[in-house]
């Protein structure tokens, strides 16, 4: 996965990906990321909590059911 370097003074655009299994390295801390649940892309930003884990860990791929909807 490509990471753009951040020039100082710009907010750096989301990065669009499928790669829902791609770990989250230290290097992603305050990056966003939209990350594609199979029919729309999340937005994700990444904290320090999150290193560590998988980017498709918070990208929810299911609805919650609520009766009479």
């Amino acid at each position: 996965m490509a990471i753009p370097k951040i020039e100082a003074g710009k907010t750096p655009e989301p990065i669009r990906t499928q790669a829902r299994s791609a770990t989250i390295l230290p290097n992603f801390v305050g990056l966003t990321f939209q990350v594609y649940n199979g029919k729309v892309y999340h937005d994700v930003t990444i904290t320090e909590d999150m290193v560590g884990h998988k980017l498709g860990e918070f990208s929810p791929t299911r609805k919650p059911f609520i009766w009479g909807r």
